[in-house]
């Protein structure tokens, strides 16, 4: 029985069409990293002779950085939707991780002052 499921994985065009993909993005995320250090001696040097990095460069960099993660998630079968230029760019957004930022926030909120030094009060109207 694995046997066939085997055989029927290792001739599936699905298969071999994503690793397809896949070796293209790990080319794309070579090259993208190597912009990324560009940006890291950029935005130093704007750090070093401004006072602060340039914003506008920082904004590509947040989307630049998004982009890798996206890649990566492709790469790592976490996520099976192919990046840009094969899915639109903005489109992308993870709703799972804004969906994990208010699960921590209601955790939080609940969990009052326990965690802190001396405290393990909820936040209720009675204390």
């Amino acid at each position: 029985m694995k046997n066939e499921q085997v055989k029927q994985n290792l001739s599936s065009k699905g298969q071999w069409l994503r690793i397809l993909y896949m070796v293209l993005f790990a080319v794309v995320l070579y090259l993208v990293m190597m912009l990324v250090a560009v940006i890291v001696v950029v935005q130093a040097l704007f750090a070093l002779v401004t006072g602060k990095p340039n914003e506008d460069i920082g904004d590509f960099a947040n989307d630049l950085s998004t982009y890798v993660y996206r890649i990566v998630a492709f790469l790592t079968y976490s996520d099976d939707r192919r990046p840009f230029p094969f899915n639109s760019w903005e489109d992308e957004v993870d709703t799972k991780q804004d969906n994990d930022d208010d699960d921590y926030q209601n955790a939080v909120e609940e969990m009052g002052d326990a965690g802190q030094p001396g405290g393990d009060k909820r936040n209720t109207p009675d204390h």
